[in-house]
């Protein structure tokens, strides 16, 4: 099972490792420039359907309960760039928000997770609500 696993993740990856990673999380824009939308839309393809993250606002999430908002620049250099760099996956996912969720966050469109083990309801609200005193 393992083997097949493996094998599926190469198949299916390749374009992420493809890419080169100088300019992610180079500033903390809260726009992501090309290359950071292309590596989501690429990471993500299998979970997005549609969406796609041109100029979207994005809030990125760590932290074992998704507890812990962090800026884009150390999002990418601490969650996603030391994988890339050894042509692996990071674990990553994303949350869409909901229309009235984005208007109560400050018109953010998405949350990006990395090295959430549980997302609940309850910390969707607790990031929603932060936000929204950030404005």
């Amino acid at each position: 099972m393992r083997t097949w696993t493996f094998i599926i993740c190469i198949f299916l990856t390749p374009n992420i490792f493809g890419q080169v990673t100088d300019s992610l999380g180079i500033s903390d824009n809260l726009i992501l420039n090309r290359q950071e939308t292309d590596f989501l839309n690429s990471a993500l393809k299998n979970s997005r359907d549609t969406f796609d993250f041109e100029n979207k606002k994005i809030a990125f999430v760590t932290g074992s309960n998704g507890g812990k908002l962090i800026p884009k620049q150390k999002y990418f250099l601490t969650c996603v760039k030391p994988w890339t760099e050894i042509e692996s996956l990071p674990q990553i996912f994303f949350v869409r928000l909901t229309p009235d969720e984005k208007q109560k966050s400050g018109g953010y469109d998405t949350f990006v997770l990395s090295w959430v083990k549980l997302f609940t309801n309850k910390q969707r609200k607790k990031i929603i609500e932060q936000l929204s005193r950030n404005k």
